[in-house]
Order: C-alpha cells, then structure tokens, then sequence
C-alpha cells in the first residue's frame, strides 16, 4: 500500500496541474478578450450612444484599429447628458495612449464584418486637447451598423418590389397592344405602313441601281462623273493657281503688300480717331470744344436768316434774286448790247473812227 508521502506527493502533483489549468484558462481568457497586460495601468472611459446594436459586455475597444481594450459593461443610463443616447457604455482600456487618446476622440459603433460582432472604434484625437483621463465621456458620432444596414436593405428591397410590380405592369400593357410600343408590336395596321414603306425603299433602291431618275444618274452615269471630275480638276487648277499664280485674286490671297497697307490704312484711321477724341485740328475742335460747336451753330443760323431774306426779296441780293423789273432791265440792257455789237460789226467805221480836232 502507497504510503502517506506518496498520498501527499500524488496531491501536490494534482494541486499543481490544477494551478496551471488555471493560469492557462485565466491566459486564455486574457487572450480571447483583448487584455494585453495584467500589470500595465489601465483607465475607465465612457460614451453615450443611441443604440447599443446587440453590443456586448467583453466587446473589443479599438483605437484607430488597434485594440487597446474592452467594454466592461452596456446598459441603459437614467440620467443620460443627451436623452436622445440613453445607452451607457463603460470601456476598460489600456494607459500609455495618452497622445493619442484625447478628450475630443470620438466614438463610433461598428462592426468586425457585414455580420460580426459589435465593437467600439475611437478615432485619435488632436494634440489641443487634453490627455483622456479615469472617468473622461468620449463623444460619440452616428454608427452605420448591421441595424442600419438591415434598414436600407429593407428600403432597397421594396422599392425593387415596387420596381418590379411597375414592370410586370407595363409589359401586360405591351402584350396587350397599349400605348406606343404594344401598337408598334401587335397592330396590324402598323406592321402593314412599315411594310409598304420597305417596298417603297425596295422600289427606290432598284430604280438607284437601274440609273433612273436624277439620283440614279447620279450614281450610275459615267459622262456625269466625268464632267464631276472636270469640274473639280478645273477647281483644283484655280486653287493652285490663286497659291501660286500672280492673277488679282492671288495678289489678294499671297500679296503682303496689300496686307501691309491695310494696316496702315487701319493705323491712319486710329490716328485720326485718337486725334479726334483729343479734339485736336478744326473737326477734332468742331467735335469735342462746346465754343467751337456754338460758333459753327451761331454761323449756321445767320446763314440760315440770310437765305431766309433772300427768299423774302429783302435787300439787294433779294431783289436780283425775286424783282422782276430788274430782270426785265437786265433783259433789255442784254438785248441792245448785242444789237450794239451787231451794228459795230456791221460798220466798224462809223463806230471806231476817232477825229481829233487840234486848236
């Protein structure tokens, strides 16, 4: 029979395989939930959400997609800050993260694939504000979770439903014969007009190819083709010529010259406009001088009274212009000069003779 030391030796053995189940068990535990460290200092911070989406309590906490701990405990707060987030979320995380970890680092539900687990993920915060610290509350933003997933998916799936029903709809009106496209495919009438129209075009297509009426000249007729070719021979030689040849239309086209002169018909014409505006010279004064304008209207209108007094007869130049007697006069005296110059030519003599008496 075994001794006692044997007994005792046979427990200390189980004691001690006992202990390291447990420390593999407690190891494992740690490793399955994220804890790094049994020693490292760890902190408590919260958030507040709207919605925990089937979170739970050893859910894993990542800090820009590392895990830095886990969620100790998820319930519904009876005095949240914000009544429109009554979910509490307390999170166990690791110390060190300090630069990182700020008082403005927000908080965001998400999860570990389209139907993962729910976990926590923070964003790094900036440098402005201060270190979180045991018991800072993390803002939180709106998640896009498997909840709202399954909400959209929901919306896709009925409008598609309704997409669907629309379709089936409009097809039963096609195989029916309504609207435009069942009358394109079911109405005789219409399959008879399309008919005739391709014999029409079978029709015109042969008289294309038989060279019968303009068009099929056109397309047949060589003499035609010639006479194209001709013509468009002639305009090659017109073009070439008006590059290379020294007719008018091709000084126009090749000359310098004329361009050159255009410009400086351009540039005088800018010149004399410039010259204007400054009011330089009798036009650019008559232009731009309000004195020079009152003169020339000043002078106009006198001229304008005098041709009115020489319409009315008044004064001498008037009265040549409306008297009749000095016409009449004037008519007379024109009448017996010339009689006067018929008689000098007459007998000169009797006219030209000049007698000088001396003493």
């Amino acid at each position: 029979m075994p001794g006692r030391a044997d007994r005792k030796n046979a427990l200390l053995r189980v004691g001690l395989l006992v202990f390291i189940a447990a420390v593999i068990l407690v190891l494992a535990i740690f490793a399955t939930t994220g804890q790094s460290s049994w020693f490292s200092r760890r902190i408590t911070i919260y958030t507040y959400v709207p919605d925990a989406g089937g979170m739970r309590t050893g859910a894993r906490v990542n800090l820009e997609g590392v895990a830095i701990g886990n969620v100790t405990q998820v319930h519904l707060a009876e005095r949240p800050p914000d009544p429109k987030m009554p979910v509490k979320v307390t999170m166990s995380v690791n110390g060190g993260h300090d630069r990182w970890l700020r008082t403005n680092s927000t908080v965001v539900l998400g999860t570990a694939g389209p139907l993962g687990e729910t976990l926590v993920n923070i964003s790094a915060g900036t440098l402005a504000a201060p270190p979180a610290r045991n018991g800072t509350v993390l803002p939180a933003q709106p998640s896009t979770g498997i909840n709202q997933l399954l909400v959209s998916s929901h919306d896709v799936i009925t409008n598609a439903n309704l997409l669907e029903l629309r379709i089936g709809k409009l097809l039963d009106q096609v195989q029916s014969g309504q609207g435009s496209i069942g009358a394109l495919l079911y109405s005789s009438v219409l399959y008879d007009r399309f008919n005739r129209v391709a014999a029409n075009l079978q029709e015109l297509t042969n008289n294309l190819n038989a060279g019968k009426g303009t068009a099929g000249k056109l397309l047949t007729d060589e003499q035609l083709y010639d006479k194209l070719n001709t013509t468009l021979d002639r305009f090659d030689a017109l073009l070439n010529q008006l590059q290379h040849g020294n007719g008018t239309a091709a000084k126009l086209i090749n000359d310098p010259s004329l361009y050159n002169n255009a410009n400086q018909l351009i540039t005088s014409l800018k010149t004399t406009t410039g010259n204007l505006n400054a009011g330089r010279g009798a036009l650019g004064a008559l232009m731009t001088n309000s004195a020079t304008s009152a003169k020339l209207e000043d002078t106009i209108a006198r001229l304008d009274a005098v041709l009115a007094q020489l319409q009315a007869g008044q004064g001498s130049a008037g009265k040549l212009l409306k008297d009749p007697a000095l016409y009449n006069n004037l008519n007379e005296l024109s009448a017996e000069a010339r009689a006067l110059v018929q008689a000098i030519r007459a007998n000169p003599k009797r006219y030209l003779t000049i007698h000088l008496d001396i003493f």
